[in-house]
């Protein structure tokens, strides 16, 4: 039968559904962390790059 081929098909489709919706919520954590540390990141740099001038500067005169 012709039918077997979409039966499997069907099969397989629903598995990995199954295993998309089991492990959705996994994804969609690791993507929130991921941006968030990249967000974190570019955040910090600019920041750093502010405070960290003066910071630096200062730890320098501090240590001569």
């Amino acid at each position: 039968g012709g039918g077997s081929c979409l039966g499997k098909c069907a099969h397989v489709f629903k598995l990995i559904f199954k295993e998309i919706k089991d492990n959705i919520f996994i994804y969609t954590l690791s993507i929130i962390y991921l941006s968030v540390c990249v967000v974190n990141k570019i955040f910090a740099k600019r920041t750093l790059n502010k405070i960290g001038n003066y910071s630096f500067v200062t730890s320098e005169t501090h240590n001569f």
